[in-house]
Order: C-alpha cells, then sequence, then structure tokens
C-alpha cells in the first residue's frame, strides 16, 4: 500500500523503517508518473498540466516541501 512521510515540524526527524521480510523493495509514485506516457495519465488522473511538468523522473528518496 502507499504511504508517505512528512516532517511538519521544526526539530531533527529520525524515522526507523521495519520489515518482516528479507527482501526491500521502493517505489517512487513520483518517478512511476514521469515515466508513464502523459496521455495515459490523463486519460485516468484529472491531472493539471503543472502537476505533469513538475514529475521527476529521477527518483528522489527525501524531497523537501
Amino acid at each position: 500500500m502507499g504511504h508517505y512521510v512528512e516532517k511538519i515540524g521544526n526539530t531533527p526527524v529520525r524515522f526507523l523503517v521495519m520489515f518482516r521480510t528479507s527482501y526491500f523493495a521502493d517505489l517512487s509514485l513520483n518517478q512511476w508518473m514521469a515515466l508513464t506516457p502523459p496521455q495515459l495519465l490523463q486519460a485516468h488522473f484529472p491531472l493539471d498540466q503543472t502537476v505533469m511538468e513538475n514529475l521527476h523522473k529521477k527518483k528522489y528518496p527525501i524531497v523537501s516541501a
């Protein structure tokens, strides 16, 4: 299930992730959308052109607000 973590305060954050599995996979929704043909995204999601132009083809694990 997709999820994200957002820092909303001014203090440092330490984030510990644990999974009960020997396999870990990381998927960037931003990257996935950027690499999907724009006409396909627009056919399924009501996205503004500004949103489409700001998608990143490179994955950024930590993104500032």
